[in-house]
């Protein structure tokens, strides 16, 4: 896996200095995070930005603004930069997995992250945003799925389902087409972007063009403070709280949301649903193609 949004400069220099130095420079909120890393600098990598903050009792953006002051973009990018600086490697496969595990440890260390993924993106999940994101996806004329990288998949199966209730959709996961394809939508369309970071430089530039358009957008993210948010009319959370990114866990939780989508918009329309399923397996039988 390679991390890429931070330079060997901030992965070399001491981070905890780093830390020392900026507090006379910024807010007495910030200025509680930086005290808290520095007093509880070892138990910082294992833990999330919600609980680093609460911990410090500021909110999340102000965690997200202090990160941000050090140079970071991301708070995954600080956590290998602070843990480096401490003389340990983050294992970017999986991070509770070691190597003196078996298999069946292994593989229930894995299964038990997804199961926790999806309990705590059922505990955070808003009905209000869920019934609003129903009614913009049965309304729109038209509908832009997007997704890069390992959200690609998410959209490509969201895409998948959407088409069978006889919704006018399409997806996107190149980038530069998704801004092409985001600057004709109208008022009377829909995008809806998927990025558990929020932080897709192509995502978010097709959002601010799709909205300039007065377009609705839904956005499945993990980070609810992202640039990507902050486009979005309606907000559905996956929770992950693995520090890689690129986790199975993470798009568990998405494809978990974008499913209940679906299902809730094809009982909302259950006899167009149904009728457009049978032809579609009468087509594949006939086709000897069953699935």
């Amino acid at each position: 896996m390679v991390i890429d949004s931070y330079s060997s400069d901030n992965i070399s220099s001491n981070t905890l200095a780093k830390v020392n130095g900026l507090l006379p420079s910024i807010s007495p909120s910030e200025r509680k995070i930086g005290e808290y890393i520095i007093a509880n600098h070892r138990e910082i990598p294992q833990m999330t930005l919600t609980e680093v903050a609460s911990e410090s009792g500021v909110s999340d953006a102000t965690a997200v603004r202090f990160f941000r002051s050090m140079g970071y973009k991301r708070w995954l990018d600080f956590k290998i930069a602070l843990s480096m600086t401490q003389g340990t490697t983050p294992d970017l496969i999986h991070e509770q997995v070691t190597a003196a595990d078996s298999v069946s440890e292994i593989t229930e260390k894995v299964i038990m992250g997804a199961i926790t993924a999806l309990k705590e993106t059922a505990a955070v999940m808003d009905p209000d945003a869920m019934e609003r994101a129903i009614s913009l996806i049965r309304g729109a004329r038209r509908i832009l799925i997007i997704g890069g990288g390992t959200s690609g998949p998410i959209a490509r199966e969201m895409f998948n389902r959407f088409f069978r209730l006889g919704l006018n959709c399409s997806v996107e996961t190149d980038a530069y087409l998704q801004v092409m394809q985001g600057a004709l939508l109208t008022a009377d369309d829909l995008l809806i972007a998927i990025s558990q970071t929020g932080e897709s430089s192509f995502g978010i530039r097709t959002a601010i063009i799709s909205k300039e358009s007065n377009c609705p957008i839904i956005c499945i993210t993990g980070n609810k403070l992202s640039d990507l948010a902050k486009q979005a009319d309606v907000i559905l959370l996956s929770i992950s709280h693995e520090a890689i990114q690129e986790t199975t866990a993470s798009r568990i939780a998405q494809y978990a949301l974008a499913h209940a989508l679906y299902i809730n918009v094809a009982v909302c329309c259950s006899e167009e649903a149904l009728q457009n399923e049978r032809k579609i397996w009468d087509a594949l039988v006939r086709t000897g193609m069953p699935g």
